[in-house]
């Protein structure tokens, strides 16, 4: 027997129909985003608009025009911007530390000078730049843990002309990331849910532009203008009127949490800037060191993110799913099974939608596109059979305590 089909109901077309799935027409694209329907396009103009004026279409349209081969971010006016906003702020924190020391020093042993010294002084130690720390619950892998999966990662690094990372921090979701903590260490977060239903060469994919950003330079949050927004943060948190029991008090906070308030979203602004470039760049990388094709299907797989992480719940909440590291096999042939119509809809429901992994990164769709403009590659690296047999086994400690505590949390 032939696979099931239905006509069209707005153009009589014949369409396939796969059980459990939205029925869509590929001629017209009728019900491909059943849930436009229900609540309307009434966003989509306005986020495109929103998208275009940060620069995510208009940079598309340049590096499909150009290229993207040896290209790197452009240092930007916005980002010369950040930095002298991130330093003022430090400045005004160092001011606070001068102002309390000098008020101390010239009214010593008046103990009204000293007090009224100390309080710029216990500000400034509120306020004053932090080293961010690597503080988290979740397992974490040294190289000792997991050499495989370090020498790979060396391998993917070698090959973008930066380096690796000192420890892997692994977790159940559907996302990966990299980071700084401490001075000059590096940190990659993994995503069991989405490294288990990658194919081997996408998750070289999936390493190459994560660490494309370092090999780019433009981690976020660094050193700098991460300290600075979380300066700002406290500022605005402090500067709070409401906090105030007296209304007088609340009026003279009234201006300064104003300013402390348009100064982070200025800064955060500001730091977010040209962070579309940059994520089509690392998008390149990962192209170039792990191949087109795997570089378009880990872009094309994070349209299932949150498919990916319901199923996980739901196989968790099941009386007979394992709770080890069986889990994520299962659940990578779960997301094997999505019919091949279901992936397309889902990639034009991202042009519908302009859908984004996050607010910093451009729309899927146009990533997609400007890798398919990028043509076919050999990869500069590549994992083999032997090599992802054995990073899993080194994964597998990590697999069943995340596997746990899934479980329990579902």
């Amino acid at each position: 027997m032939g696979e099931p089909t239905q006509n069209c109901p707005q153009c009589g077309a014949p369409q396939p129909v796969d059980e459990g799935y939205p029925a869509w027409c590929a001629a017209c694209d009728w019900n491909v985003a059943p849930e436009l329907f229900v609540y309307g396009v009434g966003g989509t103009a306005t986020l495109r608009r929103e998208l275009a004026g940060r620069g995510a279409a208009a940079v598309f349209e340049e590096l499909a025009r150009d290229g993207t081969a040896g290209r790197r971010p452009r240092l930007t006016a916005a980002h010369v911007a950040s930095y002298a906003l991130a330093l003022l702020v430090h400045g005004s924190s160092l001011v606070l530390l001068a102002l309390g020391a000098w008020l101390i020093a010239r009214g010593w042993p008046n103990p009204l000078a000293v007090v009224a010294g100390a309080v710029p002084v216990l500000l400034f130690s509120v306020l004053r730049p932090r080293i961010p720390r690597l503080t988290t619950a979740l397992p974490r892998l040294h190289r000792a843990d997991a050499p495989r999966l370090f020498r790979l990662v060396d391998a993917v690094a070698g090959e973008l002309g930066t380096r690796g990372v000192d420890v892997v921090v692994v977790d159940p979701w559907c996302n990966a990331a990299v980071t700084s903590y401490g001075v000059r260490r590096r940190v990659l977060r993994l995503g069991l849910g989405l490294w288990y239903v990658l194919t081997p060469q996408q998750r070289v994919a999936l390493l190459g532009h994560e660490l494309g950003h370092f090999a780019n330079g433009d981690t976020r949050h660094g050193l700098t203008v991460g300290t600075a927004l979380h300066t700002l943060q406290v500022w605005e948190y402090l500067l709070r009127p409401e906090r105030a029991r007296h209304r007088p008090v609340r009026a003279l906070l009234t201006v300064p949490h104003h300013a402390a308030r348009s100064a982070l979203r200025l800064l955060d602004r500001l730091a977010v800037h040209g962070f579309p470039r940059r994520e089509y760049l690392a998008d390149d990388l990962a192209a170039r060191v792990a191949s087109t094709e795997a570089a378009l299907g880990l872009t094309e797989t994070l349209l299932h993110a949150g498919r990916v992480e319901d199923e996980l719940r739901r196989l968790a909440r099941e009386g007979g799913a394992p709770h080890d590291e069986r889990l994520w096999s299962l659940l990578a042939d779960k997301v094997a099974a999505v019919p091949a119509r279901e992936r397309e809809r889902l990639r034009r429901v991202s042009e519908l939608t302009w859908t984004q992994v996050d607010d910093t990164h451009p729309p899927t769709h146009l990533r997609l596109a400007l890798l398919d403009r990028r043509g076919p590659g050999a990869p500069g690296v590549v994992c083999d059979a032997p090599t992802a047999r054995a990073v899993e086994r080194e994964l597998w400690p990590a697999a069943r305590s995340l596997a746990r505590a899934v479980a329990r949390g579902a």
